[in-house]
């Protein structure tokens, strides 16, 4: 029995479209399952916000280092410092010496690990071609949540090879833009665990909100 043509079509094109999900979201969870094995994690990192303004777009750009061992993790940003011991998260102003604990339904973690975690269900997966950067070639995700009052869709970069996030961006159903660029990734490094301590000597004195 012969298929009419744009049946056929339409059976090949979905046959295609479920191949390149199910190899998308599979390098993701790769990649997911990478980053928790890691023992430690140092990054430098660019994260970019782009959004509508009067003639275009307005850009706030910021660089910032994080450190991770296991579910603790520390990131530095010129205004602040964001601090997870694992159980708690806090916000930390040293211009200010003060201290906030961050609430619990704040996403507030740029973590590789924690990213890709909030991609792991209600999304379509789609491969999005390669880039090289030098020697680097970064193989692209394109994800677009099943429902979603905010998010258009994301563009994740990773390092096939390696298994690591090295870029995503989310775009904003208002225009509003989100990035993060990873420039430098050491992994499996030795680090200090006052690092993770919020009553550690760096924060001694600080004020609690």
């Amino acid at each position: 029995m012969k298929l009419p043509a744009l049946l056929l079509a339409t059976a090949l094109g979905a046959g295609a479209f479920a191949q390149t999900h199910e190899e998308a979201k599979t390098l993701l969870n790769e990649v997911y399952e990478s980053t928790l094995a890691l023992e430690t994690q140092h990054i430098t990192f660019i994260n970019s916000v782009e959004a509508p303004s009067q003639g275009g777009m307005k850009e706030h750009e910021s660089e910032g280092e994080l450190f991770a061992k296991g579910e603790m993790i520390r990131i530095k940003t010129k205004s602040f410092i964001f601090l997870s011991d694992g159980s708690k998260a806090y916000f930390i102003y040293p211009d200010d010496e003060e201290i906030e604990e961050a609430a619990d339904s704040e996403e507030t973690s740029l973590s590789p690990a924690d990213i890709l975690k909030q991609y792991q269900d209600g999304y379509s997966y789609k491969m999005a071609g390669q880039e090289r950067k030098g020697e680097l070639v970064i193989t692209y995700i394109r994800l677009k949540p099943v429902a979603s009052e905010e998010v258009k869709e994301i563009l994740l970069g990773v390092d096939a090879t390696k298994k690591l996030l090295v870029n995503y961006k989310q775009f904003g159903l208002n225009g509003v833009n989100n990035s993060f660029e990873v420039l430098t990734y050491e992994t499996n490094v030795p680090l200090n665990a006052n690092l993770f301590d919020i009553n550690g000597p760096d924060f001694s004195g600080f004020y609690r909100l």
